[in-house]
Parts: C-alpha cells; structure tokens; sequence
C-alpha cells in the first residue's frame, strides 16, 4: 500500500509539474481563431489582423479558421468541445454569444457562458437605422409617429428570423409601443440591402460599414446611431436616444476559449490580445472595419461583461417569444 501511495504521488506530482512547465511555455505551437462567419464579412476583417498581431507578440503562428453555419453554433460547439490548453480560440459577437445561448437553447448542445470563457474583448461595431428613400418619414421621431398611426404597415429587413437585428428590432417595437412587420431575407446581408434602397422594405438596422456609402451617397436614410455619442463618419446623425428610439445594439466581439483552461495561460492570451490591440496597424484594420476599438482590463472584466450581455439579451428573446426556423 505505501509503495502504491508512493508512486500515486510521484505520479501525481510529474504530471503537475508537466502541467506547470506547459502553460509556462505557453504557446509553443501554432494557434487558432475559429471564425463563425465565411471569409470576406465583418468578422473576418476583424479576426485576421489581430490574428497577425498577436503571432508576433506570441511567437507563434495564429491562424484564421472560418466554420460558418447554423447561425454560429458550429463554431461556438467545436471551439467549447476542444482541448482546455489556449489553442483554439473562438471570435465570438452579441449574437453568437449573448443571443444564441437564449435562441437556439431548445437545440444548442453546450451552454455557451458556461463553457465558453471571454479572455478579452476586441472592440464594438456600430449599426445604423437607416431607412428607404421612399419612406416617407424623415427622422426618427416622424417614424415613431408614423408608426404608431399605421400599426404593422411599417416593414423591416431581417437578415433571418431570430437573428441579431431581429431581436433589437423587437425590442424597439417593446419601448417605442409600436408593431411593425419583419420580412426575412436569405443570403446574407446583399438581398436585404438591395431591397432597402430599392424601397421594397422601409427599414432596416445595418452596421456602420454597410451603412456609410449608401448614407453618405444619398441612397438610403439614416434615423440613429448605435453608439452613445455621435459618429464622426456621420456627425449629422442622432443617437438612438436622441431620436427617442431608446437603444440599439452594437456589434461587440470578444476572443474566446474553452472554459477550464489554465489561468495563466488565459492571462498570457489576454495581455498578447490587448498589446496587439495597441498596435497602429491593428488599429487602422479595425477603423477600415468600422470597429472602435474597447479593449477590457483583464480577463475577468471580459468575462463579465459576455455574461451579462447573455444575461440581458435572454430576458429580452424570452419575452419577444420569437424562435429560429
């Protein structure tokens, strides 16, 4: 018995110390972000220089791995069921993270702030209420009123029944007191887009990159902003609130790994992704991707933050009672 206690703790202790020496050599492999979303969208412009700059401030090479599909839960469960080492990183959003989790509960096989751990946030991406030219109402506060004078004659763009803009959508039907009618479109953000500008649907809550061009060129109009103060691409252009509209949601993205991975290796990750955030040529991908940059503290403020946009985003869908198709 004593020498089978014996060799239980050397055992035990080798292989701790095994452990210790793995995460102080942390990386010495290459590593990889899975990127929800197909290459060429806004994630991908975001996901790829930061990827480059942090290789070179771990000394490894970080590769960009696109898994779309299924709303981004393909990724969200191969990134959650993968080695707990600090390999295998996920680029998670609002929707994929703090709205899936609530949405596609009934069919989701992991939950995603349970066993997805936010080691750093990257920055937000701001949206835009725009709508057609041929809508009749020109600010927001003429669109409330028009609203509520025709109730569910005011359409809306959705890239999806269930998806990110649908839920902010709802939950400005909620504090405006208005009903407005959705019309989901497939294939991405282009359909929806084309029939916004050719007046086929009056609204739609578009990112900021989409936005720009088709503001700024006279083909759609913009009612809000996303973010608490103006945007200097659109100094013109209120604020939700301003235009009382309330709040609409900005597109955060977070890095994210497997929850159990080993705190110092959760820490090295952290501090490689904030230094390369600091980095001009991060910095000018990410204005390029009309992303301001809003890196957390530490792991943990990254942490809580996820949870509580998870959080606040299931009270949200819960009550709207909207589910996936």
């Amino acid at each position: 018995m004593n020498r089978f206690f014996q060799a239980t703790v050397t055992a035990t202790l080798a292989f701790a110390s095994a452990l210790a020496g793995a995460q102080e050599n942390f990386p010495n492999k290459p590593l990889k972000i899975i990127v929800p979303f197909a290459p060429g969208g806004a994630s991908d412009a975001i996901a790829r220089p930061v990827a480059l700059a942090m290789s070179q401030v771990l000394g490894q090479p970080v590769v960009v791995e696109n898994k779309p599909g299924a709303a981004g839960n393909i990724a969200l469960v191969q990134v959650a069921r993968s080695p707990a080492d600090g390999y295998t990183l996920l680029l998670g959003n609002v929707s994929t993270n703090a709205m899936n989790q609530t949405s596609y509960a009934d069919r989701l096989p992991i939950v995603p702030s349970k066993e997805l751990t936010a080691f750093g946030v990257i920055g937000v991406t701001p949206s835009v209420l725009v709508a057609s030219m041929n809508f009749a109402p020109r600010t927001g506060q003429e669109f409330l009123a028009y609203s509520r004078a025709h109730p569910e004659k005011v359409t809306y763009w959705l890239p999806g029944v269930a998806s990110g803009p649908h839920f902010d959508m709802v939950e400005l039907e909620r504090f405006a007191g208005i009903r407005m009618l959705a019309v989901p479109f497939s294939g991405g953000a282009g359909p929806g887009i084309a029939a916004l500008v050719g007046g086929q649907v009056d609204l739609g809550l578009i990112n900021l990159g989409g936005a720009l061009p088709l503001v700024t060129g006279g083909k759609l109009r913009a009612y809000a902003v996303s973010t608490p103060q103006r945007l200097p691409e659109l100094p013109d252009i209120p604020t939700a609130a301003e235009a009382g509209l309330g709040n609409l949601t900005s597109s955060w993205q977070a890095l994210l790994v497997p929850s159990g991975t080993p705190t110092p290796v959760v820490r090295k990750l952290h501090k490689a992704l904030n230094e390369a955030l600091k980095r001009d040529d991060v910095k000018d991908a990410l204005v390029k991707a009309h992303t301001l940059v809003t890196p957390s503290k530490t792991p943990e403020d990254a942490q809580a933050w996820v949870v509580g946009e998870t959080e606040r985003w299931g009270k949200i869908i819960t009550a709207s009672g909207v589910k996936p198709q």
